[in-house]
This record gives structure tokens, C-alpha cells and sequence, in this order.
């Protein structure tokens, strides 16, 4: 019994010493045994959260029951058809069998995507907790959602993005945004962080552009022109969604006359709200949505006319450019936060090498904070802390989203006793996101796309050189 704690406070103390992950048993050990609790829950709730896995199964069984490809999801990328049959030929065409597939394929590649996360910040010689203990709360922040929806495999190619930048395979960060673009559309506004160097302009963009245009021909020839755009036109037709930073005004004004308004699960598979007010802020958000390709434009040009790069600025603008699509969306699924995930743990990944640059160290983030009497330059923030306060905030807009869905979306969508408690968690999670993501779009603009002095993300010009 040598080595076995013998009193609470050696347990206690044994655990907290553990949740800093000292050594990789310790962050397979805190992976197993969330993930075991998140599965845990997820059965106390009833398993209703895998709608979309069964949405999926219906539309393959369909393809494979005689439908034409040019009407199954299309919704999504024409690529997503092939990669979804997978699992239908794996479960013999049963929607048990399809469900398990689907499932341990995506916890199979959670633990993958871990173990890539801990040894690529040790190639790179980095320290690999940072990411690693990231990886593990935020998916435990998001819950078991992570494993039912396809935006993981985004995410992840966009991790595999960013990791390939540092480490000078260029052309393997631009196709992964190519791949990533055909599963899901949004990757393709991510292309320009790839281009970190003059050797990244062409190789990054032929694999970006290779990988895009190989999968729109085969698409072309699998189901035609129609089905190939009709993901774009899906997106621009759809209504005010409930969960919606233009929405939250609406859903609030909704508790005190509930009769005026109207919420109804739309041919888009979302629950969209109408009545007073939702055509304006629809045209808000579409005007919004103008203005955030704009900053991004803006982000974007000021960015490539420097010359001196680097992987860490290219991952803060990756999650700046992230964060505008979700802010200015007329639409917000709780899937949507899993798009942070990949690029936030990527960057504390390649943040951890680079010294840090806190003249007030006892004051983590006080670049938010910034006394009048200190100039820019002499007030500077590290990577590594920027990278850890972009990784507690994504965990905490993370958990209040799980809270909103599923735990209290029932209360969302029916005005009931609780629903007070769940706009109130709606509405604290917008606001706390649109804070978050204006003052970071802010320290971008000043630090990285158009500074004049010494840069608040610096430390790593000699990043791409160096590997």
C-alpha cells in the first residue's frame, strides 16, 4: 500500500497537483476521467443532444435508398456527403449502428487531437500542459455536443493549420483551410493567416487552392451546380435564431408579452423567432455582417504589408476572424464555440516558447486595464499570457453556451418558470462574447495589423526561420 494517499487532504492534494498535468499519464488520466463524467451526464440528460447525428443518418439512408446526391444536405458541402456515408456502411445502414460509429470516431478524434497538442508542443519545445489542460476543459465546457456535430473536424484542421505554420509545412496549413472549407464553409475566411512569409504566399495558397478546387470538381461531377452553390444560398436565406446575439433583445422583450412573438423550429433545422422587431434586427445583422468581413479585410491587409510576420500573430487573428463570423452571424448554434477550440489551443501550443513582457506582473491581464499614464510601449503583454486569457475566456463563454444548450433550452424556446434564468444566461453569454471579442479585435488593430511601435504579441519573427 507504499505511495497510496492515506488522509483526505493527501487526496486533495494529490488531485490538485495532478490538474496541472505534470506528465502525460496525468493528462490521459484527467481525459479519461472527464470524459467518462461528461458521457455520464450526457445519459442523465436523456441523450437527446445527437439529433443531428440522426439528421444525418436519415439523409445518407435516404442517398442510399435511391435519393439524388443533389438533394440530400444541402446545407452543407457537397464533400460532407461522402465523408457521413462512412459510418452508414460501417453500422450496416441501422441508425444504432450509424450513431456508435459516428460517435467513437469523433471521441477517437478528441483523444487524437490531444495527443497531437501534447507532442507537437514537445517537438517544438514548448511546454505542452498549457494546451494539453486547455484541450480537456473545453471539452468538457462544451460537453458531449463536441462529439454530435461536424464543426470538431473544422476545428481541428484549423489547430493542424496553425501547427503546420511553425513548423514550415506551408503547404499543409493552406490544405487543411481547403479541406476545412469543404466541410464547413467558414475555414476559407482563415487562407490569409497561412501567409506568415514569402514562401507561405505560394505554397500555402497552392494547397489551399489545390485542396479547394480538387473537391468543387468532384463535387461539380458528383451532383452539379446547384448542389455545389446551395450551401451559400442556405445560409443567406435563413431567419433570426434564437441563441443570436441580434436575437437577445427580442427573447428578453419576449418574457414580458410572450404572445407577440413566435418561436418555431424553420426549414433551416433552427429555431428562429418572429414577430415586433426580428426584421430589423435581421437587417442589423446582415449590416453587421458587412461590417465584420470589412475589419477582416482591413485586419487582413494590414497584416500582409508587414514583412515581419509570425505564427503567433497569425493564430490571434485566426480566433479574431473567428470571432467576428460568430458575433455577426444572424444565426448562433452552440456548435459555433467549438470553432475556437482548435485555434485557441494551437495558439497556447506555440505561445509557450516565447518570454513573456508583463511590466506589472502581478497583473495578468492588465493590458485590458491599461492606466492613462502608461504609453503603449510601455505596457506590454506576452503571447503566452494573451494566449491564456483568450483560453479562460473561451472556457467561460464555452460553459455558459452548454448552460444555454441543452440544460436550459427547453426553458429558451417555452416561456415557462425558468425562462427568466435562461434568457438571463442568453444574454450574459452574448454580451460577455460581443465585450470579449471588441476588445480583442481592438488589441489586434494596435499591436498586429497596424502597429507603430514595439508589438504586444511579439517574441516569435524567428519562429519559421528557426524550424
Amino acid at each position: 500500500m507504499a505511495g497510496i494517499p492515506r488522509t483526505l487532504s493527501s487526496w486533495l492534494r494529490l488531485i490538485w497537483q495532478s490538474l496541472f498535468l505534470p506528465t502525460h499519464r496525468h493528462a490521459l488520466g484527467w481525459w479519461i476521467a472527464t470524459r467518462a463524467a461528461m458521457f455520464a451526464a450526457w445519459a442523465l440528460m436523456g441523450f437527446y443532444t445527437q439529433s443531428d447525428v440522426i439528421y444525418y443518418y436519415e439523409s445518407i439512408s435516404r442517398l442510399f435508398h435511391g435519393a439524388a446526391a443533389s438533394t440530400v444536405l444541402i446545407e452543407y458541402p457537397t464533400p460532407l456527403i461522402w465523408l457521413l456515408s462512412i459510418p452508414y456502411l460501417l453500422g450496416f445502414g441501422t441508425q444504432a449502428g450509424y450513431t456508435a460509429i459516428f460517435i467513437l470516431a469523433f471521441v477517437a478524434g478528441d483523444a487524437l487531437t490531444g495527443y497531437v497538442l501534447w507532442r507537437s508542443a514537445r517537438q517544438y519545445g514548448t511546454n505542452p500542459r498549457p494546451a494539453a489542460a486547455f484541450w480537456i476543459w473545453f471539452v468538457v465546457a462544451i460537453g458531449p455536443i463536441i462529439y454530435m456535430r461536424l464543426d470538431f473536424l473544422t476545428a481541428v484542421l484549423s489547430a493542424v493549420g496553425l501547427i503546420a505554420i511553425v513548423r514550415s509545412h506551408r503547404f499543409t496549413s493552406g490544405a487543411m483551410m481547403g479541406v476545412g472549407a469543404a466541410i464547413k464553409l467558414w475555414p476559407a475566411l482563415l487562407w490569409p493567416t497561412t501567409l506568415v512569409d514569402k514562401k507561405a504566399v505560394y505554397r500555402a495558397s497552392i494547397g489551399f487552392f489545390g485542396a479547394g478546387a480538387a473537391l468543387a470538381i468532384a463535387s461539380l461531377m458528383y451532383a452539379g451546380w446547384e448542389r455545389l452553390i446551395s450551401p451559400l444560398t442556405w445560409q443567406s436565406d435563413r431567419g433570426l435564431q434564437i441563441e443570436s446575439v441580434y436575437a437577445t433583445p427580442v427573447m428578453v422583450a419576449r418574457l414580458f408579452d410572450p404572445s407577440l412573438w413566435t418561436v418555431y423550429v424553420s426549414k433551416y433545422n433552427a429555431f428562429e423567432i418572429a414577430g415586433p422587431m426580428t426584421v430589423l434586427f435581421t437587417e442589423v445583422a446582415s449590416v453587421a455582417t458587412v461590417l465584420g468581413g470589412l475589419t477582416m479585410l482591413v485586419l487582413y491587409i494590414g497584416w500582409l504589408r508587414r514583412s515581419d510576420r509570425t505564427p503567433v500573430e497569425a493564430g490571434t487573428l485566426m480566433i479574431v476572424a473567428t470571432l467576428i463570423m460568430i458575433i455577426t452571424n444572424k444565426t448562433f448554434s452552440p456548435q459555433y464555440m467549438i470553432w475556437l477550440g482548435g485555434p485557441v489551443a494551437a495558439l497556447l501550443t506555440i505561445s509557450a516558447r516565447h518570454p513573456e513582457m508583463l511590466p506589472n506582473e502581478g497583473h495578468l491581464f492588465s493590458w485590458l486595464t491599461r492606466p492613462k499614464h502608461l504609453t503603449h510601449d510601455e505596457h506590454l503583454v506576452g503571447p503566452l499570457t494573451l494566449a491564456r486569457y483568450i483560453a479562460v475566456w473561451t472556457v467561460v463563454l464555452t460553459v455558459l453556451t452548454q448552460l444555454v444548450y441543452p440544460v436550459m433550452y427547453t426553458y429558451l424556446v417555452n416561456t415557462r418558470w425558468w425562462s427568466p434564468v435562461a434568457v438571463g444566461i442568453l444574454t450574459i453569454r452574448n454580451v460577455a462574447l460581443v465585450v470579449f471579442s471588441i476588445r480583442l479585435i481592438i488589441l489586434t488593430f494596435r499591436s498586429i495589423a497596424f502597429r507603430r511601435t514595439r508589438p504586444v504579441v511579439d517574441g516569435a519573427r524567428t519562429a519559421v526561420a528557426s524550424h
